[in-house]
């Protein structure tokens, strides 16, 4: 049986922080060491590592048996990352749905940790999301065009009426991924009112 894009499950989503945020990655560190002590995300939480000193790298990391988060430094934006490393059930829609949950639930009990005193902030209409998986998801045209039904209807859900420019690098030597501006602002709580 042939797997496409539709059968895609290791799947990334980054989350752009506001501009003028200025936070060194390293904060991170005791906040995630307490969502793993406190349960505060409904995953199998494991350990934490920093690569702050990795260039352009993911930062601070927060391991899960699920799927990995990370203060990325990535394309030299700061914002927050989640790529999924196991099996989610539902087809692909359902799956970028669970996916863009769980980065902007984890966004939220950052913007209001009390031990950033709100200096923590994210763009909800500024997203990227990324394949690790080259058989299911090339990074051609081909392969965009059988993602962007799934695509659209996602933006559609979670944007609504608002326009959507989406990018799509085409160097084959890249991973699959799109970057994704909304025309119109949209905090973390109204993402994740749209998406439940």
């Amino acid at each position: 049986m042939s797997e496409t894009v539709t059968d895609l499950q290791r799947i990334g989503i980054k989350l752009y922080c506001a501009e003028g945020v200025a936070i060194q990655p390293h904060v991170l560190v005791p906040i995630f060491h307490r969502w793993i002590q406190q349960h505060s995300v409904e995953q199998m939480l494991i350990d934490v590592a920093d690569y702050e000193h990795v260039p352009e790298g993911p930062g601070v990391v927060l391991v899960a048996h699920e799927g990995n988060y990370a203060v990325d430094l990535g394309g030299g934006e700061l914002g927050l990352m989640y790529t999924r490393k196991q099996p989610v059930d539902g087809d692909l829609a359902t799956r970028l749905a669970s996916l863009a949950r769980t980065v902007l639930y984890a966004a939220r009990l950052l913007e209001q940790d009390p031990g950033l005193g709100g200096r923590l902030r994210f763009r909800g209409e500024r997203l990227a999301l990324f394949a690790n998986d080259r058989l299911r998801a090339p990074n051609t045209e081909a392969g965009y065009a059988a993602f962007q039904p799934t695509l659209d209807g996602f933006l559609r859900r979670l944007y609504g009426d608002a326009g959507c420019q989406v990018s799509h690098p085409t160097d084959a030597r890249d991973r699959f991924g799109v970057r994704i501006t909304a025309s119109a602002p949209a905090s973390v709580d109204q993402l994740l009112a749209r998406l439940s």
